[in-house]
Parts: structure tokens; sequence; C-alpha cells
């Protein structure tokens, strides 16, 4: 045991940093310390078992920072590395925030982690031991980034302050900060709602390879089809603009492309009986932008749904809670 926690320790200490010297002027990108994450040591399970020596170094670490931060003195910089899933066990991400006792606001900036709602299922999460906030110096991936930026853009930040390079991207590191009140409601509320009214529709045909109703062909489907009753209301399923609002499509009718995120997601919305929104209109979550029907090419009455993220399609079940 004693062997193995050694081992560990010099593992971890490959993640461990000093802090970055901050000027006046602002940010020295020079002095960015890159995060190799296949190098940071992995923690397989969430459990803490007797023979799980990485997560209780990692508990630790975590316990012997918050009390050097409490005493005014500096804590010890090091990331660990998580695949939810890898232990068996599915964890939302919330629920792995608090599993790993680091709030939600440092878990999410430094893994630009959009929403709370997230599926975090597949990927690999880099595990902080100190709390704080990363705020990404390109302007934003997306909401909460962008917000962050905005409000951080200006002020000048010379105490507390770390500068890593992470998947190429660089951050600046506000240690002890959390969100504003007003940051954490936007966060915590820009998950995606459901296009159509909970229990008013079924879904009546998945995402992926399907035969064609109308050619026989075995094709792509690029969404998830939710036979619903004619004129039942569809809604944006997050805050946008309206790219499209196309009608009498001979394939999709009339549908209603929405851009989020600045452009970087976009929901569509097929075989609708009736649009009210118009082209370049600012939406919210929650606005009715049209009416199920079966316009287009359509068997039945649904909505025809797809999410794209720069401008690849994704499983809509991935994101949304069908």
């Amino acid at each position: 045991m004693k062997a193995a926690k050694k081992s560990l320790l010099a593992l971890i200490f490959l993640g461990s940093f000093t802090a970055a010297c901050l000027t006046a002027q602002g940010m020295n990108i020079d002095e960015a310390i890159e995060i190799d994450i296949e190098k940071l040591p992995e923690i397989q399970s969430l459990f803490p078992k007797r023979e799980n020596v990485v997560f209780q170094q990692f508990n630790e670490i975590v316990e012997k920072n918050s009390r050097r931060v409490f005493a005014g003195q500096n804590p010890e910089y090091t990331f660990f590395r998580y695949s939810p899933g890898s232990d068996s066990v599915k964890f939302d991400f919330l629920q792995l925030c608090a599993r790993l006792n680091i709030n939600i606001d440092t878990m999410a900036t430094l893994n630009s982690i959009a929403s709370k709602d997230d599926n975090i299922k597949g990927q690999t999460i880099i595990v902080p031991t100190v709390q704080g906030i990363f705020i990404a110096l390109d302007g934003g991936q997306n909401d909460i980034e962008t917000l962050l930026f905005q409000n951080y853009k200006n002020q000048n930040l010379t105490k507390g302050t770390l500068y890593y390079k992470i998947k190429g991207r660089n951050f600046v590191f506000i240690q002890g900060k959390r969100f504003e009140p007003t940051e954490r409601a936007f966060y915590l509320d820009s998950a995606f709602m459901l296009p159509l009214t909970k229990d008013s529709f079924t879904v009546s045909s998945e995402f992926g390879k399907r035969k064609n109703p109308f050619s026989g062909q075995i094709k792509n489907h690029n969404g998830i089809d939710l036979a619903a009753a004619e004129g039942s209301p569809v809604y944006a399923i997050k805050d946008g603009d309206v790219a499209y609002a196309v009608p009498d499509d001979p394939v999709f009718g009339n549908y209603i492309i929405l851009s989020h995120d600045h452009g970087k997601q976009t929901s569509v919305y097929a075989h609708l009986s009736k649009m009210n929104v118009d082209q370049y209109q600012s939406v919210k979550k929650g606005t009715i932008i049209g009416l199920v029907g079966h316009t287009g090419q359509a068997t039945g009455d649904h909505l025809h749904f797809e999410i794209r993220q720069g401008g690849k399609v994704e499983n809509p079940r991935d994101k949304l809670n069908f």
C-alpha cells in the first residue's frame, strides 16, 4: 500500500502547479500551464473503499486544501481525471459534483459543461482539488462561458489567479470565486426543455438508420419523431434566434431552425401546421414557435425534431429527457 501511494504521489505532482505571475496590464499567456489530461492520476471509482487509493488521496488533498485556504495559505494545485460510467455507476453532473465535494461552478467551468443536465457519459472529466471558476479567454464556446467572459473581461485580476491551457484553450482560474446569483440562475436554467408538453406525445421514430416510409430505402433519420395531436404547441427548447422559418418545403413542410450559443448549436422543428415566428426573430426558451402538423412528407401528425452541434447531427435523447 505504501509503495502504491508513493508512485501515486509521483503522478499527482506532475499535475501540481505554483501560481503564475499576473501583471496589472492583464494576462500573461506565455505562463499558462498546460494540463495534459492523459497524465493525470485517474479516479476509477467514487466509493471510499480501502483499496481505492486514488480516490482516498484525492479526498485527502481536497480536505487539506480547504484547511489551507481557510488559514490564508496557498493550496496544492492538483488535478485528477474521472470517466463517468467507469465504475459501473451512473452519476449525473450534480451528483458527480456532490460525490467529489467540488462545487458545480468549478467543475462546470473547468470542463466546459454548458448545462447541469448535459450528458457526461463517455467524457473524461478533469477533477480539481481547489474551488474557484475557470474563465475561457477565447470569449466562450457556450452560454455560461460567454457570460463569464463578458462579466470579467474588464476586471484587473491580480490576486489568486492562475492561467491554464486545457485542450488547446486558455483559461484564467480565480481561486475561491463562485458564480454570482445571476450567473448561477442562468446556468441552472440553461438546460434544454422538451419541444412538446410532457406526456402529450409518443416517440414514433427514433434517431438513426431506418426504412424511409416513402421511398422504402434504408437511410439515416437525423432526428426523432414525436407523434402528437395536430395543433399541439411546439416550444423553443432554449433561448436562440430564428435562423430559418421555411414554408412549404417538399420534405419538411413548414419548418423552423433555431440557432443557439452563437450559432454553435441548432435545433430543427419540422412538419408544422403553423409557424408563429419570423426569420431572425429572437426567442426565449419556452416560446411557442409553432404548432404540430403533417405538412411535407409526413404520414401523420408529428414533430420531426433535430439537434445539431457544430453542424453535426446528435441523438436528441442524449440532450433531452424523452
